[in-house]
């Protein structure tokens, strides 16, 4: 099945690349509304509130970037980021690959990560709606 997903772009750096995702067979979490208008609708709403407003100032959560493109399940393996946030700004930090075995392969050589808030939150829900 043919996918249609965003990668993230730090610095000029494609997080698909430099996470191993591509070797993995994974796909960006958020769907292309110009291509996927029906699975964009259904995942991209929920998949930006995790990225954005349900993390609080102080607080974090662990999000999966690149997911399994067929199912978008944990178990089968994903590329996470622990996105946290500060007053104006949000970080994006401890990749790791996890799967369903319980086990976590920290990515050391990528992120730590730092977005203006603001900006961040511009360009999360420009590629939610296209």
């Amino acid at each position: 099945m043919e996918r249609y997903t965003f990668d993230f772009v730090v610095n000029g750096q494609s997080l698909f690349a430099v996470t191993g995702a591509s070797n993995l067979d994974l796909s960006g979490c958020l769907s292309v509304p110009q291509r996927e208008p029906e699975l964009a609708l259904r995942l991209n709403d929920r998949l930006a509130r995790l990225l954005t407003s349900a993390v609080p100032i102080g607080g974090s959560n662990r999000v999966a970037l690149y997911v399994c493109p067929e199912c978008g399940d944990l178990a089968c393996g994903a590329i996470t980021a622990l996105v946290s946030r500060s007053e104006g700004v949000v970080h994006w930090s401890d990749f790791a690959h996890e799967n369903e075995d319980d086990s976590e392969t920290k990515l050391m050589k990528v992120g730590p990560f730092a977005f203006d808030w603001t900006s961040y939150v511009t360009e999360i829900e420009q590629a939610c709606v296209g």
